[in-house]
């Protein structure tokens, strides 16, 4: 899912709060528009778990587009009865 390790987020003013920015988020919706259920869980329970460390807008969007890609990956069980695209 992306280069969780290399990313461009930085550290703001807060105590370990992440913005992500521009690039940040373009590979993020990228990431999630080619995920797998799997992948996408993981990282799901990843933003959860570590949800206070974002900005409010960050959450906000990642959560819709992990939100997206869930909602396509099940049109697809239902009209190919397979996760594949």
């Amino acid at each position: 899912m992306g280069r969780a390790a290399t990313g461009t987020a930085r550290m703001t003013g807060r105590a370990g709060r992440v913005t992500l920015t521009a690039e940040d988020r373009r590979m993020f919706g990228t990431a999630c528009r080619t995920a797998g259920p799997r992948e996408l869980l993981t990282v799901d329970a990843f933003v959860n778990d570590h949800a206070d460390r974002f900005s409010r807008a960050d959450l906000r969007f990642m959560r819709s587009n992990i939100g997206r890609r869930c909602e396509r990956l099940l049109r697809n069980v239902a009209a190919n009865g397979s996760w594949d695209d």
